[in-house]
């Protein structure tokens, strides 16, 4: 009987170990941007009450009623997991009461979240996304040093000159509310110029969502319709032209899209994307949330802003820009050996090379020399240590270069040193 052989679940994928490599980059770059700014990492669980995304991202948003992943523990708890993490981290925020602490509190994440998407190249339904929140405050000033370490994150992976950077701003709620109704008088009657899709979101009253045109003839409503600005009271128009009078200090370009907006609830004040050029691809996002900590049981009055990017995303548009990744796990020696006696020499030696810093592989099954010469090449190796038992017992081995296909023999007490000769001076690894 042949069993069908088992495929990763719709929607997600495995992360092979060349794409670690990417992932292992860009980790070391998060780590680096976010300490040199003050941040400090947080781990949150990756479930969550369900009622606490409630509470965060609005019962009739899509995440909640299309995209959660929910369940019911065995004694009927509601837990789902984690879609984005801005929300298990206020949590974290009011539950450790770090708002008692020196303020704002800078935490950095990492982690998987998980969505129930329609599966696409870009969309995935497990994804690692990481990002950054300043918690406890409200100034210009933050918003403006978050969209700077943005990109510069984005500049340290060598991508940002492929994103364009785009920002805006939703004002308060009580602006929102005033644009919202605006909007509602704008697309009555004008349900044919629009998608399914769109139309649906029409009769939902998800107006805000409207602005993400997807056809023509919806870039042209939106090119028409009422703007953000023209509601914004003078306080929200003084925070944003501070957000940018700051952000113009640091020299970023950027472009003021009156169509950028957050349809999540918990937004208010400064958005903005990091989007690839040419193209509608958002490649890390964020803005301020001022009053999620309070929605959320907190004091009141407490400020935030972040921003999240998902890291396949990154990954993919680096391998379309040809970006490569250091790569510091590449292998360097293969030793192999043929007969007992051999092997229980090679050994030693394998662990030696190891030991000194060399990634080295080999004295692996039962092959003949041949067939342990072809496995070096397919490692791509370039060096390999060759010995049996005839060599051994004159206390000889033989070192050859892979690339030239020339071959020399040497004391075998002298392998290391000989070894170290053909690469550049390591550090010993701990």
């Amino acid at each position: 009987m042949k069993f069908k052989p088992f495929k990763a679940p719709a929607g997600t994928s495995d992360v092979l170990p060349d794409d670690h490599d990417y992932f292992t980059f860009i980790k070391k770059i998060i780590r680096h941007r976010f300490r040199q700014s003050g941040f400090r990492r947080i781990e949150v669980p990756i479930f969550e009450e369900t009622e606490a995304f409630h509470r965060s991202l609005g019962t009739d948003t899509e995440i909640i009623k299309r995209e959660i992943y929910s369940f019911e523990d065995p004694r009927g708890r509601e837990y789902s997991l984690r879609p984005e993490m801005t929300t298990g981290i206020v949590r974290s925020f009011i539950e450790h009461k770090m708002y008692e602490g020196a303020l704002p509190v800078e935490l950095y994440s990492i982690g998987k979240c998980f969505r129930f998407e329609r599966p696409q190249s870009r969309t995935k339904r497990a994804f690692w996304q990481f990002g950054g929140e300043v918690l406890g405050e409200t100034d210009p000033a933050i918003d403006a040093q978050i969209i700077y370490l943005g990109h510069n994150i984005l500049e340290a992976l060598k991508i940002r000159e492929n994103c364009e950077l785009k920002i805006n701003t939703i004002g308060s709620p009580e602006d929102r509310k005033k644009f919202i109704e605006a909007l509602a008088n704008f697309y009555a009657g004008k349900e044919r110029s629009l998608s399914p899709a769109s139309r649906e979101k029409l009769e939902q009253g998800k107006y805000l969502e409207l602005l993400n045109a997807r056809t023509e003839d919806e870039e042209v409503l939106v090119e028409m319709a009422p703007k953000i600005t023209d509601f914004l009271s003078p306080e929200s128009r003084e925070f944003f032209d501070q957000t940018l009078a700051y952000l113009n200090s640091f020299g970023i370009e950027y472009t003021i899209d009156p169509a950028l907006v957050r349809p999540l609830e918990y937004y208010s004040h400064t958005v903005f994307e990091f989007r690839e050029k040419g193209l509608r691809n958002k490649i890390l996002v964020g803005g301020r949330y001022d009053g999620l900590i309070e929605k959320m049981g907190g004091p009141a009055g407490m400020g935030g802003c972040g921003f999240a990017a998902g890291m396949e995303r990154i990954v993919d548009l680096m391998k379309r820009n040809e970006i490569e990744p250091p790569r510091k796990d590449i292998l360097e020696v293969f030793v192999a050996a043929t007969g007992l006696i051999a092997k229980k020499h090679a050994l030693p030696i394998l662990v030696k090379l190891r030991e000194e810093g060399f990634n080295s592989v080999g004295v692996l099954g039962k092959t003949s020399m041949e067939e342990q010469l072809k496995r070096a090449a397919k490692f791509k190796v370039p060096y390999a240590i060759l010995m049996g038992d005839l060599e051994v017992k004159k206390g000889k081995l033989i070192i050859r270069d892979m690339k030239l296909g020339k071959s020399r023999t040497i004391e075998a007490k002298d392998v290391v040193e000989e070894i170290k000769k053909l690469f550049p001076p390591k550090v010993k690894k701990s």
